[in-house]
């Protein structure tokens, strides 16, 4: 995606929120030299996926947009290849698309994310149909009728990036998917998802190199530990801090079980959730899910917890951070920082993405 992703060897993006105004900050994230952007899609928490990728798309001029990531309970299939197709129209060839089975956008609505299989045979329609071929769906063939003209465009490629962050899922989109998004568990870990990947790959008869690995992690460069106590590490950190709390009372039973910055605050929230009804215990737990910390929960975020969710340091400790995933294999790294502030932005515009380049030029 141009000449400086090319030089550092490695295409970084970032989640944003979909909302209306994602354009300006499309724009930040563009001239600051990302290089994709993934917008979240979780119908009760965020706005419309696909009316802010259009906006983000006819703000922007390099950038890839996508979904990050949409699930097959969203949107039938024909209507997500609807979306994207129209989303092609405004962006040729710097559209993905992204799915998954859908945590936060069915936990949200109280209800169990898709199967795999239903994930699978939702991506194959769609990935056809953006093809522009003939499908089968539901026991009958479709197709674009009007693949040519104003509405839509298939000419172009549109990469489909299945999340799987579990062996099983991982074998599986290793078939089917152009690339697989994975978390970032340092080298070893990812040399053992290389290699699963790429013997599903040759299994079903196609070339490893062929499916591409993209890293989901956090990342936060700092010029000194005081601004970990300031209001823009609160707010980019802080929900990821509070999603992680909420993960951990949802699955260990006592404080000993965590990780120990999150011990003082773990008995505190396991008794609010306690002492929330059970039918609507999933409403509470997406308060500000990845935008905002609700007040009741900002005592949790702290510096020591904060270090649990992202990678924290100098430009230059994130610099080499990332060096170190372009060497372990990566392709790809999408970075999850609420908002994110305009600090981060410039921070890594100015410091560390120009600091990585120059170290992988061959």
């Amino acid at each position: 995606m141009g000449d400086v992703t090319a030089e550092r060897g490695l295409e970084v993006g970032v989640y944003v929120d979909a909302h209306l105004g994602i354009g300006e900050q499309a724009r930040a994230l563009e001239d600051a030299g990302f290089d994709h952007l993934w917008v979240y899609d979780s119908p009760l928490v965020f706005g419309d996926v696909y009316m802010a990728m259009l906006e983000a798309a006819r703000a922007t001029e390099r950038i890839a947009i996508g979904p990050g990531v949409t699930q097959p309970l969203a949107r039938p299939a024909v209507a997500a290849a609807q979306a994207m197709a129209t989303l092609a129209k405004a962006a040729p060839g710097r559209t993905f698309f992204g799915t998954g089975i859908g945590n936060s956008a069915r936990w949200s609505l109280g209800q169990k994310p898709a199967t795999q299989d239903a994930m699978f045979e939702h991506l194959r329609v769609v990935q056809a149909l953006l093809r522009g071929e003939e499908v089968v769906a539901d026991g009958r063939p479709i197709r674009f009728l009007n693949p040519e003209g104003r509405w839509i465009d298939v000419a172009h490629d549109v990469p489909a990036w299945v999340s799987a962050f579990g062996p099983r899922g991982q074998a599986r989109a290793a078939a089917v998917a152009d690339g697989i998004l994975v978390r970032w568990e340092g080298a070893e870990a990812l040399a053992i998802v290389r290699e699963r990947v790429a013997d599903a790959a040759r299994a079903a008869g196609r070339d490893p190199s062929a499916v591409r690995i993209g890293l989901v992690t956090a990342l936060y460069p700092i010029g000194s530990e005081a601004e970990l106590e300031e209001e823009d590490a609160r707010l980019a950190l802080g929900p990821l801090v509070v999603s992680r709390m909420r993960y951990l009372t949802a699955n260990h039973a006592s404080a000993a079980e965590v990780p120990e910055p999150f011990r003082p605050g773990f008995d505190a929230y396991l008794e609010h959730r306690a002492g929330l009804p059970e039918e609507t215990r999933h409403v509470d737990n997406y308060r500000g899910y990845l935008t905002h910390v609700p007040p009741d929960l900002e005592p949790f975020v702290r510096p020591e917890t904060m270090r649990t969710i992202a990678t924290i340091g100098s430009p230059e400790r994130i610099a080499a951070e990332l060096r170190a995933m372009r060497d372990a294999g990566a392709d790809a790294v999408t970075l999850q920082v609420a908002g994110p502030p305009a600090s981060w932005c410039r921070r890594m515009g100015d410091e560390v993405l120009p600091a990585v380049a120059p170290a992988l030029r061959g």
